[in-house]
């Protein structure tokens, strides 16, 4: 007769210590069972796998690695003095919090992790969500909202990077995001003062052809925006940025773990960093770049992404949480800058509403009269705690 395995959304050792010892001794290639997340602490995992302890970083990414195959869909592993592992389909990695801060008991963590994996968080974010919980003193139903709690997330390929230089001008206002050196001049002599040049298919191999081609549109932006006293990012061509000696680079999570950081910085350019869920916010919070995109705010056919638009209140509770100036962007229009403006953007990025306008010059001047309207206006009152931003896969 075969004993039903309890299916819990979040598991610990205490409260399935029978399912986990038998799945333990079952064959390999026996599927998971259907629990979202296994949250023990170091002693614990060690252990469910007969070893005396872990005591290294790499025994830890190891043990979570075992566990997750053989046990649940993600494991977080607690018990560090100031961090957690977390391994889950989404991303795997350390959070870390300022030295003093330690993390709750197994038991804690997995009741505030099934809090926000009820609430509709993947994995990943509902053990972020759980880590600031526990970084609080004392209950706080507010403790989602303090910059102080947010943990630091460890890259795949773990850097010391961290701390990049401050803008010349925090207040982005209307941010151009733009494919030419000529729409940059453009639109810097329309007066916008931030402005990202993005070539299309950055992220593959280029031809020498293509790479002096998008050495020279970099070079003209930066003529541009120099002349206009404008802060220019260059999307993803790091390198020519350096080279070039540009004011700034713009970063996607994935060109995080192939980007030389520490050129970067070392060359004293400005980092602003794409983020689209908690995890990605904590990766971008452990580098302390000088601003954070937040998106997409709404719906946009300027890039085929996964991610459910976050709307304006989870923009509201981004500039209210993060201590750094927040971009927010995709599908931004005159209505929606001006309502990006009370939810307290730092900078408003736009591409279509731009580009694609009848009168460009227009659309900039309408733009920053939204821009101006909204800080005017009542600010938008942030949240306790985000939406979700990635559906639960089931």
């Amino acid at each position: 007769m075969t004993t039903s395995i309890n299916t819990a959304p979040v598991w610990t050792l205490s409260s399935h210590a029978r399912e986990l010892e038998r799945l333990l001794q079952e064959p390999g290639d026996q599927p998971s069972p259907a629990a979202a997340l296994l949250c023990v602490d170091r002693q614990e995992a060690a252990s469910l796998l007969g070893l005396a302890s872990l005591d290294t970083r790499d025994a830890v990414e190891q043990a979570a690695r075992a566990l997750r195959a053989r046990v649940c869909k993600a494991v977080v592993i607690t018990g560090g003095m100031n961090e957690v592992y977390a391994d889950t389909p989404q991303a795997n990695g350390w959070l870390s919090l300022p030295a003093g801060q330690f993390a709750a008991d197994s038991s804690a963590f997995a009741a505030s992790a099934a809090d926000a994996l009820a609430k509709g968080f993947v994995a990943i974010d509902a053990i972020i969500l759980a880590r600031m919980a526990a970084a609080s003193p004392e209950p706080d139903t507010a403790f989602a909202l303090h910059s102080g709690n947010l943990p630091c997330f460890s890259l795949p390929h773990p850097t010391a990077v961290s701390g990049f230089a401050a803008l010349s001008d925090p207040d982005l206002g209307l941010y151009a995001v733009v494919d030419s050196a000529a729409w940059v001049e453009r639109v810097t002599a329309a007066g916008v003062r931030t402005v990202q040049l993005r070539i299309k298919d950055a992220e593959q191999p280029e031809q020498p052809e293509q790479r002096e081609f998008v050495r020279q549109q970099v070079r003209q932006a930066i003529a541009a925006a120099t002349k206009a006293g404008a802060q220019l990012f260059i999307n993803d061509h790091w390198q020519l940025a350096i080279e070039e000696g540009a004011y700034g680079v713009h970063l996607g999570q994935e060109d995080l773990h192939i980007a030389d950081l520490t050129a970067i910085r070392q060359a004293g350019l400005r980092l602003g960093i794409s983020t689209h869920a908690y995890w990605e916010v904590c990766r971008a919070w452990a580098l302390q770049p000088s601003y954070i995109a937040c998106g997409p705010i709404h719906p946009t056919q300027a890039k085929a992404m996964p991610w459910i638009p976050q709307g304006n209140d989870n923009l509201a509770y981004w500039c209210a949480l993060l201590p750094t100036p927040v971009v927010g962007i995709a599908g931004m229009n005159v209505p929606r800058t001006e309502q990006a403006a009370r939810a307290g953007a730092a900078g408003v990025a736009v591409i279509s509403a731009i580009t694609a306008a009848a009168s460009p010059e227009a659309a900039i001047l309408q733009l920053q009269e939204a821009l101006q309207r909204g800080r005017k206006s009542l600010p938008v009152t942030p949240p306790l705690f985000p939406k979700p931003t990635l559906s639960p896969r089931p």
